[in-house]
């Protein structure tokens, strides 16, 4: 079966002008030129979509219930809940570190799957209110880390049992279903078929030419709703959003908040990020201590993966964002083989950049169980707010950052 018919789309990794023949059930389309996804139509998506996100929305209310996780420490059984977790960092003056957690683990993913839950279901909406809901989904789905947190959690575990018994409640396991069929929502929630609801995406003012870029036909591309604009136009007719042809200065954004990023790193691996006390007597330790506790404790794949998502990752995006930064300015003779190492690179930053969340979680989950006032109890440290800036600096790096500029100045072929 065939449906979903596409006229024209803009590519918004290379810029490339593409006509897309009608696209079958089940299948997607992907740009001849730089191999991006260009649109998808999956079997029944709405239903698929709505049915997952009310499924993940009642499981997080769930999760949210009662306690999910407890600790056996010394006789003494603690245990906290998801809501439990904000709550007791806000208590020891991290108010920072709680609204993050607040805002990337609970608020966002909720409003995100409310937004499919309606644009999906047969609830009759106008086409303003989609535009707005779809605008809202655009700018808030790269902040989502449920995910993350749990793996923070299966993380916590190891370095939990040198504390005490760990214990886990029916809640865990409605939270591990509440991120999965978060995932499954969002992997088929297909934003391009509500906006073509709302209007057509092509709104140039002249017949376009296949496998040529849209900024040799003076038409550019909506980075909100993906609509093919003329570069007259100072709105997008469709979502009503700015857009340019190639905004120069996010470059320059790129670097300021790389350059920012460094600087902070510096004292985020100089300061603690956790505070152990043991019968009055503290001990600090930074993300590098917990990387060699768990080596030393024989947990090395633990210690790995910390070390990866805590040292290795945040330089290695500050170092790939550089480099693309310098191909785009600096680079003249660009080929497509060229170009396409670049896209990967780009990719690979865009998916790993939040996973440094990862350390800051553990603590989260770490100094919410540990809570014994006579003999011990560990307290998240000035550190994890340093580190924590670092990867939000560095994710807004990468989301400033425009891959068009890669491919500028490269021949095209059909």
């Amino acid at each position: 079966m065939i449906t979903d018919k596409q006229d024209y789309v803009l590519c918004s990794h290379c810029d490339l002008v593409i006509e897309l023949a009608d696209v079958a059930i089940g299948h997607k389309a992907v740009c001849p030129r730089c191999n991006t996804t260009l649109f998808k139509n999956n079997i029944n998506m709405k239903f698929r979509a709505a049915m997952y996100a009310y499924c993940s929305i009642i499981m997080l209310i769930v999760a949210c219930g009662v306690v999910f996780i407890d600790i056996n420490l010394v006789g003494n059984i603690n245990g906290v809940s998801v809501l439990d977790i904000p709550k007791i960092l806000f208590f020891d003056n991290y108010s920072y570190i709680s609204a993050l957690f607040i805002l990337f683990v609970l608020i966002f993913p909720l409003l995100n799957l409310s937004i499919i839950a309606l644009l999906c279901s047969k609830i009759k909406l106008t086409k303003y209110r989609k535009r707005d809901l779809l605008i809202v989904y655009e700018k808030f789905q790269h902040w989502c880390m449920p995910e993350i947190f749990l793996t923070g959690i299966l993380v916590s575990f190891v370095k939990l049992m040198s504390y005490g018994n760990i214990g886990v409640t029916s809640t865990f396991w409605a939270f591990c279903l509440f991120v999965f069929f978060y995932i499954k929502a969002l992997v088929i929630f297909t934003p391009g078929k509500i906006w073509n609801e709302i209007h057509r995406n092509n709104f140039a003012l002249k017949p376009l030419e296949v496998a040529k870029t849209g900024i040799c036909q003076n038409i550019k591309l909506c980075h909100c709703c993906h609509a093919i604009v003329p570069i007259e136009y100072a709105k997008c007719p469709r979502c009503k959003q700015k857009s340019q042809v190639r905004e120069r200065d996010k470059i320059q954004w790129t670097i300021a908040l790389l350059v920012t990023s460094l600087i902070i790193y510096i004292p985020a691996n100089l300061f603690g990020i956790m505070i152990t006390v043991v019968f009055g007597s503290a001990s600090t330790s930074t993300i590098m201590d917990g990387v060699i506790y768990m080596w030393q404790a024989g947990d090395i794949p633990v210690a790995l993966v910390i070390f990866a998502a805590s040292v290795v990752i945040p330089i290695l995006k500050i170092i790939s964002l550089s480099w693309l930064c310098y191909f785009a300015l600096a680079v003249k003779d660009k080929n497509k083989h060229n170009c396409l190492k670049m896209k990967k690179l780009y990719n690979a930053v865009e998916f790993i950049g939040k996973w440094s969340m990862i350390d800051i979680f553990v603590v989260s989950v770490v100094c919410s169980l540990v809570r014994n006032q006579q003999m011990m109890g560990v307290y998240p440290d000035i550190g994890v707010c340093f580190f924590a800036t670092v990867v939000i600096i560095t994710m807004i790096a990468s989301q400033k950052f425009d891959p068009r500029l890669l491919w500028d100045r490269t021949p095209t072929r059909k």
